[in-house]
């Protein structure tokens, strides 16, 4: 009987004694048995866990009783000693005597004291031996899903029968499989190959494992590694190649230089030079020559050397320049440079490098914004001055045109009062127009009627010597605009082409439909067509054409290349302003002597009736009595409209401010007619006091005038409203055909 928690001999019979070559049990139980290997202890721990306690357990050992060995077949059953002290009652069943192949004893030996797991297994898989190690590993043998036989051990049960179905038919099998063992999921080598079972005689599948559960954590751990290094390299390389990419890119799309100052030897990209317009082998002949300075326009040269200067005496300074280089077509344009100064230890500067930027674009955005802004100025002056210009042109021609109806009148001396006073009033309404603050009364046009009216016109207007042809597109559409002031501005655009033309020469007048796509950018950056639909008039001459200075003041008020007293300067300014105040715009093209195009772009008409411009009558028509009521803040405007109106046969009442006039117009009988100013005193608008008025009394007519109306009447008050309007300073025909063409409705 052997204590195996002791590990000695607590009890043996005579034949024990004798086995162990002792002389007395007492000498058997003092033996000292420490010695033996953990194979021994580890192997009888096993015989003791895994025995239900009723069955015996076959072994061979060799054994030392002492020191020879002794091959014996020994029988185990674990019991317990006291107090459940666990031990097992060993019988030698069966002796082997000095004739027993020693080789096989001595593997029998190491297959059961070797760290690796032997087992093995019929071809159907079912567990029949296995040395300690895998005993320790796995556990007695059961069967199932999670027994102890071939498919219960591995995890992959596919694996499992290819494992018997290749051992067993003869060849080896050497993997690395996840196992499922007592302690949980271990990865085991596995090298199987066929055996014979010494017992039956058949053939089975004997398997050797190694745990390499650590070393596969450390390869899949090193695995893992080196993906993330590989797929840092990659990332690291694609990095590199995008980072070398942009800097070819940036050398060969970037306008850059790099200046080596001591050796005087200047590096430019392809791009510098392909932004010059330069072929590469002239421009690196020109630099060697010249220089680059030599390139800079002559205006720009003086500022450009001073920038440079301070750029090397003050290198922490970036430089910065904008001027004009000689291109290789022969022309200039504007480019900004921008350049970092690189320095030694000592602060002396060794090397510039810097980009170019061609910025001729921006320079004509600034230039034209410029300009707008120079205009936008102008227009402001004169619709501050507009209103009450007008109202006293209204005196002066009111009177004078009272003076002609007089007994005994001077009819030369009114004649050129009321002359002055009109050109006084055309001046206005063209400021006025440039400034885009004149009242406009659009309506649908239709430029057929309208260009074939004033051909006839301009034919003897310009003279037998300038050939006037239309050209007018199919299915032209109608324009929304003032009818008047299209035919004022073709007109005003004819007579600068006939004095651009002394010699006589051809003028074209040309409407076609244009349309302005939405969704993109601008082609012309000075446009400011919105995209839409509309009608381009071009008129086209063979006249001298203008300078590159000429052209950029064409527009401008008051600008004129004629002789003192032969032209106000304001015809193409009101064509560029009306154009604009009616949703369009008006450009130029043109050259020195090849002639010059305008176009006034208008909007499209939406529509269907196209209303043709009213000729306007040449005489007064006189009235027949009828009361109007006139409401003018003005006393000098008020006292001549009160008499003109008298003079065509009117009863006139007149007010000063809004809140009389409509205490006159409640009383009764009712005035036939009010003529209100537009620009009431104390901030009241003429034009809610009609509608105050339209409210309570529909039956009386309403005219609006004024010299200007501080914001532009809109179409639905002129028209949709059913108001007309009177531009002062009024000429007493207009005036009275208004008023009469109102009355009878």
């Amino acid at each position: 009987m052997f204590d195996v928690d002791r590990h000695k001999i607590w009890w043996a019979n005579p034949a024990g004694i004798d086995f162990w070559e002792a002389h007395n049990l007492l000498e058997l139980l003092d033996r000292d048995f420490s010695t033996d290997s953990d194979t021994v202890r580890i192997r009888l721990q096993q015989i003791v866990n895994s025995s239900s306690g009723s069955e015996r357990i076959q072994d061979t050992w060799t054994l030392y009783p002492n020191g020879d060995p002794k091959t014996v077949s020994l029988s185990f059953l674990p019991v317990h000693i006291e107090a459940n002290v666990n031990a097992v009652l060993i019988e030698v069943k069966q002796y082997f005597d000095n004739n027993t192949d020693q080789e096989s004893l001595r593997i029998l030996e190491a297959a059961r004291a070797s760290a690796l797991m032997v087992s093995t297994f019929s071809a159907d898989g079912r567990l029949l031996a296995q040395n300690p190690a895998a005993l320790n590993c796995y556990g007695t043998a059961t069967s199932g899903l999670l027994g102890n036989d071939m498919v219960g051990r591995l995890k992959d049960p596919d694996v499992a029968k290819q494992l018997l179905s290749t051992a067993t038919g003869g060849q080896s099998f050497d993997t690395e499989q996840e196992m499922r063992t007592q302690n949980g999921f271990r990865v085991h080598r596995i090298l199987a190959r066929r055996g014979r079972d010494p017992v039956t005689g058949i053939f089975v599948a004997v398997l050797s494992e190694e745990d390499i559960t650590k070393q596969a954590i450390i390869q899949r751990q090193m695995q893992e590694l080196n993906e993330r290094l590989e797929a840092e390299v990659i990332e690291r390389t694609r990095k590199l190649a995008e980072s070398e990419e942009r800097y070819a890119l940036a050398t060969q799309n970037a306008a850059i230089w790099d200046w080596d100052i001591e050796q005087d030897h200047l590096f430019v990209s392809p791009s510098f030079i392909e932004a010059l317009k330069y072929d590469p082998s002239d421009f690196r002949v020109a630099l060697a020559s010249s220089g680059i300075a030599d390139l800079v326009h002559p205006e720009d040269v003086v500022s450009y050397r001073a920038e440079l200067d301070r750029h090397l005496n003050e290198p922490d300074v970036p430089f910065h320049h904008e001027h004009r280089f000689l291109m290789g077509t022969g022309e200039f344009r504007w480019f900004h440079a921008l350049g970092k100064c690189v320095v030694d230890h000592a602060g002396v500067p060794k090397r510039s490098v810097g980009l170019l930027t061609d910025i001729s674009d921006r320079k004509r955005l600034e230039a034209s914004l410029f300009s707008a802004q120079r205009l936008e100025a102008i227009g402001q002056l004169t619709g501050g001055i507009a209103h009450d210009f007008n109202n006293l042109l209204t005196v002066v021609q009111g009177n004078a045109e009272l003076l002609e109806i007089v007994d005994d009148p001077d009819h030369e001396l009114a004649g050129q009062i009321i002359k002055a006073a009109q050109r006084g009033a055309e001046l206005t309404r063209h400021l006025l127009a440039f400034s885009r603050k004149q009242t406009l009364l659009p309506r649908s046009v239709d430029l057929f009627d309208l260009v074939s009216t004033i051909s006839k016109t301009l034919l003897r207007v310009l003279g037998e010597e300038v050939s006037v042809t239309t050209q007018l597109e199919d299915n032209l559409w109608a324009i929304h605009a003032d009818p008047t002031q299209v035919e004022s501005a073709i007109l005003n655009v004819a007579l600068n082409a006939r004095d651009a033309m002394p010699q006589g020469g051809k003028l074209v007048i040309e409407c076609k439909n244009r349309e302005i796509p939405g969704g993109g950018g601008r082609s012309n950056i000075e446009s400011s067509l919105q995209p839409g639909q509309y009608v381009e008039i071009i008129i086209r001459d063979t006249g001298l054409g203008m300078s590159e200075n000429t052209l950029a003041r064409a527009f401008e008020p008051f600008f004129t290349t004629k002789e003192v007293g032969q032209g106000s300067g304001l015809g193409l300014s009101m064509v560029f302003g009306f154009s604009r105040q009616s949703g369009g715009d008006a450009t130029i093209q043109t050259a020195p002597g090849e002639g010059t195009t305008i176009s006034i772009t208008l909007p499209r008409s939406n529509s269907v009736q196209e209303t043709k411009a009213v000729s306007r009558p040449s005489d007064v028509i006189q009235g027949k009595g009828e009361h109007i009521h006139v409401l003018e803040d003005n006393p000098d405007v008020q006292k001549v409209i009160f008499e003109t109106l008298e003079a065509m046969n009117y009863r006139v009442s007149l007010s000063s401010n809004a809140e009389a006039a409509m205490q006159a117009v409640t009383q009764k009988p009712h005035p036939d007619l009010i003529l209100t100013d537009v620009i009431l005193p104390g901030g009241q608008s003429g034009l809610d006091f009609a509608r105050q008025v339209s409210i309570l009394h529909s039956g009386i007519k309403i005219v609006l005038m004024s010299g200007y109306p501080e914001g532009p009447l809109t179409e639905i008050a002129l028209v949709k409203e059913g108001y007309a309007f009177l531009q002062k300073p009024m000429e007493r025909v207009l005036l009275s055909q208004t008023i009469r063409s109102v009355l009878i409705g």
